[in-house]
This record gives structure tokens, C-alpha cells and sequence, in this order.
């Protein structure tokens, strides 16, 4: 039978695995146990370990899948002993290996996976605003807020001229003379990040007969990777 492997380099060490898996948060993954001919029923016991440390196991008849915390309820073995990891973490990025002993006392190759798991990417970014016309002061008071979708965990920053800000909101004052004003919302996680702008201009409208003034701002937005 022919293995294919592949040569990870994982600071700076060039390793060798047999398959590399990638997986996102919150996702599931299969580890194939690629026993080939052979059988579960062959072995005198077959374990899988996550960094050098047994996580699932096979004896005889007897079967555990909670062997380390960190995975307590969130493995499952197949009947051919591929493992499962379910509600995957960061933390479960790692070298897996599955090992054997044949019943006959000879051990088999041990199989080794490299599973890389990723946060979700961003995958839109949205503005919402709202305003309100000051007659007195002759300006629009403006509130935007700055939400996302996909990605896990997102921090926000603004930049409106030459002024950043940090938060999923953003309120400011604009008069009718600046014209239109571009404001940019980048939302980012350690996966990725995306922009939108969104382009603000302050017209006032009434009846100016009664003094009843409203506010009328004038949008558009586009999404930038």
C-alpha cells in the first residue's frame, strides 16, 4: 500500500505526517484511521493520542473516549476506528497518531494527521445609522453603528478623515457645508477583516413656514475586502 506523506514545517522543524486536516471553530472533522485489509477485530488494542497523549482508546471489547479533559465529551469512534472531534477549538490544532498492537504482538505504522484548525472568516460587514437635525446649532447629529457576520470574536475600528476610533459605534456632528463625509467600519478577527464604507451628507429639509426642520442624510456603501 502507498502512503503519501507531506512535510509540515511547524516552527522552524520540518515534520513529517501522513495527511493534513483542516477544520473551523465550532466545526467537525473525521480522522481516517486507515487500517487498510486489517480489521478492528485484529488488534490487541488501538489508541488514538493528540500531542503524545492517549485520547481515545480500544481494548478487546472495551472502548474509552474520554481520556483527556480537554475533549471530554466531543470525540466519537467510528466502527473501523476513524476518530471524530466535534465542537472543534483553537486549541485542538495539533498532531494526532494512531497506534496499534496486532494480536499476533506486531505493531503497526503508526499513522500520523496534522489537524489546523481556523476561525471563521468575516463574511459582510453592514452599517446602520441613525440622525437627528439640531435647528438650533444648524447640524445632524449621526449615530452609526458597525456589525458583522461569519467571524468569531470581531473588533471594530473606524476612520473618518484623519480620526480613528475603536468600537462597534460611532456618533459625531456633521453640518450641512462639509458635504459628503466617507466614513470607513473595518471589522476583523485572527482569521481575516473587511471594511464598508459609508458615505454621510447632512441636508436639512422643512417647512420652513412653521419651523418644523427635519434631516436628511444621503448614503452609500460598498464592501471592500
Amino acid at each position: 500500500m502507498l502512503i503519501l506523506t507531506s512535510l509540515l514545517l511547524i516552527s522552524g522543524v520540518c515534520v513529517a505526517v501522513d495527511k493534513t486536516v483542516n477544520g473551523g471553530v465550532g466545526g467537525t472533522v473525521e480522522l481516517p484511521s486507515e487500517l487498510g485489509s486489517l480489521k478492528v477485530e485484529d488488534f490487541r488494542f488501538l489508541k488514538w493520542k493528540f500531542n503524545n497523549t492517549d485520547i481515545a482508546e480500544k481494548f478487546s471489547d472495551q472502548t474509552d473516549v474520554n481520556l483527556h479533559a480537554q475533549f471530554k465529551g466531543r470525540l466519537q469512534l467510528s466502527l473501523d476506528f476513524s476518530l471524530t472531534v466535534r465542537e472543534l477549538r483553537l486549541e485542538d490544532s495539533g498532531e494526532y497518531q494512531r497506534v496499534g498492537l496486532k494480536e499476533d504482538g506486531s505493531q503497526i505504522p503508526t499513522y500520523k494527521i496534522q489537524l489546523q484548525v481556523y476561525e471563521p472568516p468575516i463574511t459582510s460587514v453592514w452599517i446602520q445609522s441613525e440622525y437627528t437635525w439640531d435647528p438650533e446649532n444648524h447640524t445632524c447629529a449621526v449615530r452609526l453603528v458597525c456589525s458583522s457576520s461569519g467571524g468569531l470574536r470581531p473588533s471594530y475600528t473606524w476612520r473618518m478623515r484623519d480620526q480613528t476610533g475603536s468600537s462597534s459605534r460611532l456618533h459625531f456632528f456633521l453640518s450641512p457645508r462639509e458635504g459628503n463625509v466617507t466614513i470607513t467600519c473595518t471589522a476583523a478577527n485572527a482569521a481575516s477583516q473587511m471594511s464598508r464604507n459609508h458615505t454621510v451628507r447632512c441636508i436639512p429639509t422643512g417647512d420652513q413656514t412653521t419651523g418644523n426642520t427635519s434631516a436628511h442624510i444621503m448614503t452609500s456603501a460598498y464592501i471592500k475586502i
